[in-house]
């Protein structure tokens, strides 16, 4: 089973943190002593077990053990236990639920843990079969030795496990009282909540519901889907240092993306409260192709209690079956509200039920709107004073079998701009960022520089350590465009001119971003000026994902001084919001020797 390959990497990040058996699974078999069914085999030792009546599930718990054959021909011996209630109704839908134990580490020398052994009647799960017409089945995981003959006792090696779990189908299945097949089920605590989600891609036609606890699942180079949209209501501690929460977060919004046919935005959330447990806040993707659900338990750590959320993993397994026809008619999309601005191309994606026919209605009149599969895609007009719509609501709506249903995108066109602050955001002729506004001209506020979003790691001279020479300079500390045009013209002159590769100012000269050019190596008082509104200009950078103004930086400005057989260069450090001056290192050379980094401006006017 190669697509499950990426199980692996999770389950040995969880043995790494897990040096003693987990046994979370069963915490809540400590809280509360509960007998409301008289049963007669409640457990024996496994050498004491009756020999079970064949084809007939018997009151009470035993223990099953079964010859399953692995996916590499092997045949081996796999066991498990169930429960079923006295007081079972075989005239009423009987649910089969599985509960998938924890992880079990032993070291060199030591016995594999028996992770079913202790299982009574008293098991929460057990206690609410009793209530709900169900039987439990506890299936025992594998035992799987390292190089060391340490080892874990778990879920680890999926493709070994779904076998066993057809076979624990077919058994149950062969048995009467029959189980309802439309209602089977799966739970599980870490390890085996990961083996859930594997259930619900691998076997999405046999399973009805999953409720797993403290796991979760990658889809990362998932390429195959399941063929059906298994519901998951997913249990997990907010301060669990194993499965780490955020990470729940992201998978299971990929898995609502990918599987259930929802986008991010879609996530309702909500808050409720475990009666003398704690606070849930609930996530959950609603109205697609099947019920996507997280609870985040505050306070929480690995050890997800079973007894206390019991009633929410059973509400949730009997409101789905395998049979209950999905006629959710829905339609979604990736953006909700759109600002744009003239001439602004703005693209999102729809989702809608499975053969419907889509339509979106309500364009707003003077924008260039278009409908490609599931992809929208729209351009602001360009006149903002034209006859247009500037703002109102989209219509998108899909038909199926005499029905429909509708969603609304809210869009806004923004009024332009016609002057500068610092930390607005630059754009190029087809509206991509191409830089951030560092200054401003007081006396005319519709004249501004920009500073490049990204950065070049720079050396002033490389190949040519005389540089442009001692016979020229450029010492103006305000105009670095006058600056590095003058250096331009020098460098013409030279036997061998610099290249963008050589020198920094050529580099800058020939700096383009975005088809945006014509920008310049900063004066050593640009850059002081750029300083002072240093974090407002890196918070827009960073917005941008762009690389933030940390370091030193060159500037155009030096300086040939009168008997100097040296040239003075000027940076400005960031960090001490001063500036530097230096004097090259051999005579008439401009080799500096010094780190600093090459960022750029760019003259801009509405």
């Amino acid at each position: 089973m190669k697509r499950y390959q990426i199980i692996l990497p999770l389950m040995a990040l969880f043995f790494l943190f897990s040096c003693v058996d987990d046994k979370s699974a069963y915490l809540a078999q400590e809280k509360e002593d509960i007998n409301v069914d008289n049963v007669v085999n409640e457990d024996k030792p496994e050498e004491e077990e009756e020999e079970l009546p064949e084809g007939q599930l018997v009151p009470g718990l035993h223990l099953v053990k079964l010859s399953v054959a692995k996916p590499d021909g092997k045949t081996v011996e796999r066991r498990f236990k169930y429960f079923m209630p006295v007081s079972i109704n075989a005239s009423k839908p009987i649910s089969l639920i599985f509960e998938f134990h924890g992880s079990y580490t032993f070291k060199k020398g030591e016995k594999p843990a028996n992770p079913i052994q202790n299982i009574t009647a008293n098991d929460p799960l057990a206690q609410k079969a009793i209530k709900e017409n169900c039987v439990v089945c506890y299936p025992a995981g594998e035992v799987v030795y390292s190089a060391d003959s340490s080892g874990t006792v778990d879920w680890h090696i999926s493709e070994n496990h779904l076998p066993f779990v057809d076979a624990m189908i077919d058994y149950f299945k062969g048995c009467t009282p029959q189980i309802d097949a439309n209602r089977i089920y799966s739970t599980g605590q870490s390890s085996g909540s990961i083996f859930s989600f594997v259930l619900a891609c691998e076997r999405s036609t046999v399973f009805a519901a999953i409720a797993p606890r403290a796991g979760q699942m990658s889809l990362e180079g998932q390429t195959e889907l399941p063929v059906r949209t298994v519901p998951v209501r997913l249990f997990a501690g907010e301060e669990d240092d194993i499965v780490i929460h955020s990470a729940v977060l992201t998978n299971m919004t990929t898995w609502a993306e990918k599987i259930g046919g929802y986008f991010a935005a879609d996530m309702k959330t909500d808050t409720l409260t475990i009666k003398d447990y704690t606070s849930v806040t609930t996530r959950t993707w609603n109205g697609g192709n099947a019920d996507i659900e997280i609870y985040s338990l505050s306070g929480v750590d690995h050890g997800v209690s079973l007894f206390y959320c019991i009633p929410y993993i059973w509400d949730f397994m009997a409101a789905h079956t395998l049979d209950g026809v999905v006629n959710n008619l829905y339609v979604t999309s990736s953006l909700k509200e759109i600002e744009a601005r003239c001439g602004e191309a703005v693209t999102f994606s729809v989702n809608y039920t499975e053969g419907g026919i889509f339509e979106l209605s309500n364009a707003p009149d003077g924008w260039n709107v278009k409908v490609v599969g599931k992809t929208v895609s729209l351009s602001g007009p360009k006149d903002f004073y034209a006859p247009i719509d500037r703002s109102g609501e989209m219509t998108l709506t899909v038909k199926k079998d005499g029905k429909e249903v509708s969603s609304t995108v809210r869009y806004k066109l923004i009024a332009p701009k016609d002057y500068f602050e610092v930390g607005d955001i630059y754009y190029n002729e087809d509206f991509q960022p191409a830089g951030i506004v560092c200054w401003v001209n007081k006396a005319n506020i519709k004249e501004a520089k920009i500073v490049n979003i990204d950065q070049q790691k720079g050396i002033l001279y490389s190949g040519n350590r005389k540089g442009l020479g001692i016979d020229f300079d450029t010492p103006d500390q305000n105009d670095g465009e006058g600056n590095t045009r003058k250096m331009v013209e020098r460098n013409k002159t030279l036997t061998s001119p610099l290249t963008a590769r050589d020198a920094v100012f050529m580099w800058a000269n020939s700096y383009s971003y975005k088809n945006v050019t014509d920008w310049y190596l900063p004066a050593i008082n640009e850059l002081a000026e750029l300083a002072v509104n240093l974090t407002t200009i890196n918070e827009a950078i960073k917005a941008l994902e762009g690389v933030e103004l940390t370091r030193t930086l060159w500037s155009s400005t030096n300086e040939v001084k009168s008997g100097d057989t040296a040239k003075t260069l000027v940076y400005y450090d960031l960090k001490t919001k001063k500036i530097i001056t230096k004097k090259s290192k051999e005579a008439g050379s401009e080799y500096i020797g010094y780190a600093a980094e090459g960022r750029v401006l760019k003259k801009v006017t509405k």
